[in-house]
């Protein structure tokens, strides 16, 4: 069994299934000790069973990634079971399709995807400024690079967190603390399932679109976040990792 974040404690968020199920999945399997959490902590305790099961260590909590006090307190209980705080993935996100001139969905898919990666970054950065170090790994999405229909809000929010991504890994970089992107393709989530549905499109139009010729596996987006939080990524930051299966070079 890998052990290349053996003994790291990392937080991920929105991991009670999809996407984040996967990636505390493996950093699990690499070592760490993940803290699982979500907006329903039942559910993040399924995932710790799962975590435990592999012989690893995981803690469920409750967050709202909106939430700063949420977040207050996740820092405080994490800290004082773990010591530490060394990998953060902000993966939790929304999205929902608007018409044009539409902004009734605004506010709460800014709050969400934006906001709650930048409340999210500020409330481990302290911790990870003082012990000099730390990764950060920020979920964006290729509909910050190129174009979906009836997501302009999601988009923007997904190119913020490319933008945050930049600003942080300019500065601390001093404090030997990484930050980068990763921008998933489709992927086979619940996410995509309303999406498509609401699009009225098929899987198949989505497979002719990616050269690979299929729909990206939560396993696939996990297996980049470990590389991009372990050490072996120690002098990459600031990047943003595509990870599509070549959507965005047809």
């Amino acid at each position: 069994m890998g052990s290349n974040l053996a003994d790291r404690v990392a937080i991920v968020t929105g991991a009670m299934r999809g996407i984040g199920k996967a990636i505390a999945l493996k950093l699990a399997k690499e070592g760490a000790k993940v803290v699982v959490t979500d907006v329903d902590q039942e559910e993040c305790k399924e995932v710790v069973k799962e975590i435990e099961e592999m012989g690893r260590t995981g803690l469920a909590l409750e967050l709202d990634v909106t939430n700063e006090e949420d977040w207050h307190n996740a820092v405080k209980e994490v800290k004082e079971k773990f010591g530490k705080i060394d990998i953060l993935i902000n993966n939790a996100g929304i999205c929902d399709l608007e018409e044009a001139g539409d902004i009734s969905k605004m506010e709460k898919i800014l709050s969400v995807n934006l906001k709650g990666t930048i409340i999210g970054c500020n409330a481990v950065l302290p911790l990870m400024i003082e012990q000099k170090y730390g990764k950060i790994v920020n979920i964006s999405s290729i509909a910050a690079i190129v174009s979906w229909p009836k997501i302009p809000t999601y988009s923007a929010t997904k190119g913020g967190v490319i933008g945050l991504t930049k600003c942080y890994a300019g500065y601390l970089g001093q404090y030997n603390i990484n930050v980068n992107t990763i921008a998933p393709g489709p992927i086979e989530t619940k996410m995509l399932d309303d999406v498509l549905k609401k699009l009225g499109m098929t899987r198949d139009m989505v497979c002719k679109a990616v050269s690979k010729g299929r729909i990206g596996r939560p396993e696939d987006i996990a297996n980049a976040v470990a590389f991009l939080a372990s050490d072996d990524a120690d002098y990459i930051t600031g990047q943003v990792l595509v990870v599509d299966g070549g959507y965005t070079v047809k």
